[in-house]
């Protein structure tokens, strides 16, 4: 089977992002593994997550937000290596808005799912998702 490209255009990889985040609860972790590997490591503002503590991290954020738009400005890719940088927009259930930008590198593998990320997130407005334990 093969999977989709997320790397195959800025609107592919905001496409991707954007279902991790707005697709019903039931459905996040398919959503998850569609762009993420299960043994990826992801680092979000100096926060390290396997897939124990990141499957958690996005649930939570996915049960908490009643709307979320992610648009990317800038993707490169040289090989299995990417950088990107987006605004992410979002409404939680409790009405805060909620924008953050942000900056990645990472590496995807054969199947085009991401095995690492390093994430830097500057929020200028609503909470810093990063600073919530979900579990």
């Amino acid at each position: 089977m093969s999977t989709a490209n997320i790397l195959s255009s800025k609107e592919a990889f905001a496409s991707a992002m954007t279902a991790i985040f707005t697709c019903p609860e039931s459905e996040v972790e398919s959503t998850l593994l569609a762009a993420y590997a299960k043994d990826a490591v992801v680092t979000v503002n100096e926060k390290r997550m396997t897939w124990n503590d990141f499957f958690p991290y996005i649930r939570g954020i996915n049960k908490s937000m009643v709307s979320a738009e992610i648009n990317t400005h800038y993707l490169l890719q040289d090989g299995n290596m990417f950088a990107e940088k987006h605004t992410a927009i979002g409404m939680g259930k409790d009405g805060t808005k909620t924008q953050a930008e942000a900056i990645c590198m990472g590496e995807v593998n054969a199947e085009k799912k991401i095995i690492w990320m390093e994430e830097v997130l500057h929020f200028s407005a609503g909470t810093d998702t990063t600073t919530i334990n979900y579990e």
